[in-house]
């Protein structure tokens, strides 16, 4: 079973890395082809997250309906995220130091809300399951965006000097 979680996880995160590649290779459907990366990796995600939380059936009915909000929430950082990748892929060859520091600062904003929304779900999950679950889902997160933000930073180039 750790194995198939393993393997779940890896194909998670390729699938992951394919859409700053697919941003940075200015392809012409690039929109429809992200948005049908994206709810293919949204679906592996809940499969993994289910894998690793480990609920009971009435942990899992509290649950289930916190984290789909947490992840709607999370869908809009990551619709700004994309957004900011199109924009560094649209000025790649001529980004200007001005354009360097609004696209830092804006990366920047998006971490942060990234923390404070995991932050806000830890509090909802702790009051309607448990702390102990609350963590859990946390770990469970955390893993999952340590391994995408790796594979997103192998696959974006480098700001030229």
């Amino acid at each position: 079973m750790k194995n198939n979680r393993i393997v779940t996880l890896a194909a998670f995160a390729i699938a992951y890395v394919a859409v700053p590649t697919m941003v940075l290779a200015q392809d012409t459907s690039i929109d429809s082809d992200i948005e049908i990366l994206r709810a293919n990796i949204r679906a592996e995600k809940m499969q993994l997250v289910t894998e690793q939380m480990e609920l009971s059936d009435a942990e899992a009915k509290v649950f289930w309906p916190i984290y789909r909000q947490y992840d709607a929430e999370l869908a809009k950082l990551n619709d700004q995220r994309v957004d900011l990748l199109k924009e560094y892929a649209d000025s790649y060859e001529k980004l200007t130091t001005e354009q360097v520091q609004s696209l830092s600062h804006r990366s920047f904003e998006l971490q942060k809300a990234r923390v404070d929304l995991r932050q806000d779900y830890f509090d909802k999950i702790s009051h309607g399951v448990s702390p102990p679950t609350a963590a859990r889902f946390v770990q469970v997160e955390d893993r999952i965006d340590l391994l995408l933000n790796l594979q997103l930073a192998a696959s974006v180039p480098m700001v030229k000097k």
